[in-house]
């Protein structure tokens, strides 16, 4: 957006009045009005004016005409469920650690693959569209000028692609009659799968991302409808089996039920989010990648919610409180002994079960600790957990 930008059909702008915010209107038409407590303003008096012209309202007050920051798209945006705002979207994309460049990636090497981020929950769109814009730098390549006069058409016949069946994908319907430049880069270097069980949610996702700007961050994401762990064997089986994830995000109510699949898809140091509402959730998921023994690290728990910039460091992890670890000593002690005077009696060589006591002791009175690193709870917000993933021995043969 420059000063000489006009508005256009399809743009979204927002309205001020004195330095307030008055309101968002839906995309322009020049057959349509917004309705605002200062009055309607027609669609047909906004197409053509310039970032910060004022219009007048039917009830003669001066308005002026911005193009919506990020924050305020999807604040005033509609939805159909509640979306992670952006204070919260924007910490979850900075623990991501991105550093896209459109230098640094080569998508016909397998020396230096594309980032390729899985969100699987996509809701509203929120997330998605701040996680394209941090990879949008990796893309450059491929052409920033869509025509947009032709999304809508795009975007409706992508949502009947949708609506068709699972596991429709973005690229099966993005032609270049999307594109004002008709000879563009298909493959990206960097890029968002989205995927949700509803096919409603995707299609009011791939709206809320393609109404953003003229779309200029839709080239970034590819959305799927299915289930996450059956859109991961899928691409595990056309693929092979190398790890080909950058980065996984899961936002789901059962997260732990699809952790053992995405971490079989995820590189190494590769990044496992989850956001859930309830800390318990973050319980179930730890406990269940514990009790897989899957190789990923815990590096932090964090609350987020209303007056909690950055958010709050949780401890969360797993011990054997003292008295039930002094108790599993004795018992270990206990039959190590037990064993040993067997032996002699019986002329045998005793036999010390190092391995079964050190499983016991692992296994037997676990729980875990669950409290905010400083201060007291607050309610409301949300929690998210971040894992690293480790090497291991089948990591460095498939790497």
């Amino acid at each position: 957006m420059t000063h000489v930008h006009k508005f256009a059909d399809g743009d979204c702008v927002v309205l001020r009045h004195k330095g307030d915010v008055i309101g968002m209107t839906t995309p322009l038409s020049i057959q349509t009005r917004t309705s605002t407590r200062l009055g309607n303003i027609d669609h047909k008096n906004i197409i053509g004016k310039k970032i910060r012209d004022v219009v007048v309202s039917s009830k003669g007050k001066e308005l002026r005409v911005h193009p919506p920051t990020l924050d305020e798209y999807i604040v005033m945006g509609p939805r159909l469920v509640t979306p992670i705002y952006p204070a919260d979207a924007n910490l979850i994309t900075s623990l991501l650690d991105l550093h896209p460049d459109s230098g640094s990636f080569d998508c016909t090497s397998d020396a230096i693959p594309p980032v390729e981020i899985l969100e699987a929950g996509t809701g509203h769109g929120s997330l998605t569209l701040h996680l394209a814009r941090a990879i949008h730098a990796a893309n450059v390549g491929i052409p920033s000028a869509i025509n947009h006069t032709k999304v809508p058409r795009g975007l409706w016949q992508y949502a009947r692609s949708l609506a068709a069946g699972s596991f429709s994908s973005l690229f099966a319907t993005r032609t270049p009659a999307l594109y004002a430049d008709q000879s563009f880069e298909a493959t990206p270097r960097a890029i968002i799968h989205s995927v949700d069980l509803s096919s409603k949610h995707s299609q009011h996702a791939a709206k809320v991302v393609g109404g953003f700007r003229r779309g200029m961050y839709m080239r970034n994401v590819n959305f799927d409808v299915g289930n996450v762990s059956e859109w991961i064997k899928q691409q595990m089986h056309a693929r092979g089996p190398r790890p080909f994830l950058s980065h996984v995000l899961l936002d789901l109510p059962s997260s732990h039920a699809h952790v053992e699949t995405a971490e079989s898809a995820l590189r190494v140091d590769g990044k496992l989010l989850v956001f859930n509402p309830s800390i318990t959730q973050i319980n179930t998921m730890i406990q269940c990648i514990r009790t897989k023994r899957l190789p990923l690290q815990l590096e932090r728990v964090i609350e987020v919610g209303p007056a909690m910039t950055g958010g709050r460091i949780w401890d969360v992890r797993c011990v054997i409180p003292r008295a039930v670890a002094r108790e599993v000593d004795r018992d270990i002690t206990f039959a190590r002994q037990t064993d040993t005077d067997q032996s002699i009696k019986d002329g045998k060589q005793a036999s010390h079960p190092e391995a079964g006591g050190e499983e016991t002791q692992n296994q037997r009175g676990l729980e875990i600790v669950c409290r905010p690193k400083v201060g007291e709870r607050l309610r409301g917000g949300g929690f998210i957990a971040l894992w690293s993933k480790n090497r291991t021995c089948k990591d460095s043969r498939l790497c």
